[in-house]
């Protein structure tokens, strides 16, 4: 089994690696963060949530669970990007959050040179799984999105 930070690490860099969505990010990569546990200093994902900056993307891990690939017995790793778009004005299109999953599905790393649908996060994983996007509500009822991942492992590391 694979490191779970280390993945969370490539994805970030992968992330980052995403011209226009450092864009959409005001041109700050540091705006696309990895939230790694740390007790007690870093033990509420939640309170991480709260907190995030507006434009932002922060990358966690959510938990890894046994799965089967063709018979055989692998790791599927499960990893969340919370989403908070930058602000918009009266008259902007409604396009901010549309704009950032399109870009983390379909956004073209430089260093990988494909799609991040199609791009290897790490070198012992499938690329991710046709993801999903969807709403939530921070603890103080502000909206978010966020995007399950999931990376298959390509056999018991």
């Amino acid at each position: 089994m694979i490191n779970p930070a280390e993945l969370v690490d490539n994805l970030v860099a992968l992330l980052r690696d995403i011209p226009e969505l450092v864009t959409e990010m005001g041109g700050d990569e540091q705006r696309i963060f990895a939230y790694h546990d740390q007790y007690p200093k870093r033990a509420s994902l939640a309170a991480a949530i709260h907190e995030m900056p507006a434009p932002g993307i922060m990358a966690a891990w959510q938990g890894t669970q046994p799965s089967s690939f063709g018979g055989v017995d692998v790791w599927r790793h499960q990893v969340t990007l919370y989403l908070r778009a930058q602000e918009t004005f009266d008259g902007d299109p409604p396009t901010a959050y549309y704009r950032l999953f399109r870009l983390i599905t379909k956004g073209v790393p430089v260093s990988a040179g494909v799609p991040m649908l199609n791009a290897t996060v790490h070198p012992s994983c499938h690329p991710m799984d046709l993801p999903l996007i969807q709403r939530q509500s921070d603890a103080e009822g502000l909206d978010y999105f966020e995007v399950p991942l999931s990376f298959m492992e390509m056999g018991d590391d």
